[in-house]
């Protein structure tokens, strides 16, 4: 006698579902704990040359610095011009460039028409909206028309009201207060970053002596390639040699004795150029007891391509010696 035998297949069915699920669960699990791998791994390496560029480039910076001071004990030191130094640490190849802020557009004692000038040669911008940016910014660094209780209020709101009604502030503390002004992008602002600066100390005209390609752009009746030549013509003569072409506005020509800085050291590595920026001035000891302190540090910036080629060839060798 038999015993009664009851159909399986189903169950065996069910079970087996369950184990497809179960292992396509898990495969999905590891395939997300690997690419998460991945993703910390390049987080870490990104950092770690991060790191690496930053310490090269900042102890550049500090041995320029250092030359600037050789030169003045030499007698052959000039403020109008822009300095160039090339130094190698850590087995990276650093080139660095200081340019007095006497060759860039102070935002806040600019006057309206080189501000205009600058908005100008930026692309797609014409000069009706060139014209509108320059006067907004003039707006912007105004001190407060509307003293009393209305004045306090746009003070205590300047964010809100900047882009709304054009509320004004009194002077610019940082390039990027920029983005706070009516019309101002943050493509136009890239387009004119390199061109501006915000010192405690500055003037209303520039020195085209010591002025970058953009600068000298929007001095003269010239396109790119035609300021980024000029600029580097430069390099040839002493500065009490350099005479002005034809093309360039004098009218903007300044040059105050200003004691600060920008520095930009460029790094390539590992096929990318990197650009760390900072602001020195050279009358004034840091708390570190070296005698010239920085007052505003940027981070450190992967470049485009061409851009990061052009400051390399050329941006890196723009004024006489």
């Amino acid at each position: 006698m038999s015993g009664c035998s009851c159909p399986r297949a189903p169950q065996d069915g069910v079970a087996l579902a369950i184990l497809v699920w179960f292992l396509a669960a898990m495969s999905i699990l590891v395939a997300g704990i690997v690419m998460q791998a991945r993703v910390d791994i390049k987080l870490a390496q990104l950092h770690a040359t991060r790191a690496r560029v930053e310490a090269a480039a900042d102890g550049a910076i500090q041995l320029a610095l250092a030359d600037l001071m050789l030169l003045e004990v030499d007698g052959e030191f000039s403020g109008r011009v822009v300095h160039h130094g090339s130094h190698s640490l850590g087995g990276l190849d650093v080139s660095v460039s200081l340019t007095p802020l006497t060759g860039l557009i102070d935002l806040n004692q600019a006057t309206e028409e080189l501000l205009f000038r600058v908005f100008s040669v930026i692309n797609d911008v014409d000069e009706t909206v060139a014209r509108e940016l320059s006067t907004n910014v003039v707006k912007w660094r105004s001190p407060d028309p509307f003293p009393g209780e209305l004045g306090s209020q746009i003070n205590e709101e300047p964010r809100g009201l900047a882009g709304m009604t054009g509320a004004r502030h009194g002077r610019f503390e940082a390039i990027e207060d920029l983005l706070l002004v009516q019309g101002v992008d943050r493509r136009i602002f890239e387009a004119i970053r390199d061109s501006v600066y915000v010192d405690q100390a500055g003037q209303p005209g520039v020195d085209w002596v010591s002025a970058p390609a953009s600068v000298l752009q929007a001095l003269g009746d010239m396109d790119e390639e035609a300021a980024m030549d000029l600029a580097e013509s430069r390099l040839t003569e002493k500065v009490e040699g350099l005479v002005a072409p034809q093309g360039i506005d004098l009218g903007f020509q300044e040059t105050a004795d200003l004691s600060s800085y920008r520095v930009d050291a460029l790094v390539v590595f590992d096929g990318s150029v990197f650009r760390r920026r900072r602001w020195v001035d050279r009358a004034r000891s840091g708390a570190d007891g070296l005698p010239w302190r920085f007052f505003r540090t940027e981070a450190v910036r992967v470049l485009p391509q061409i851009e990061g080629s052009g400051l390399v060839v050329k941006e890196d060798a723009h004024a006489g010696n």
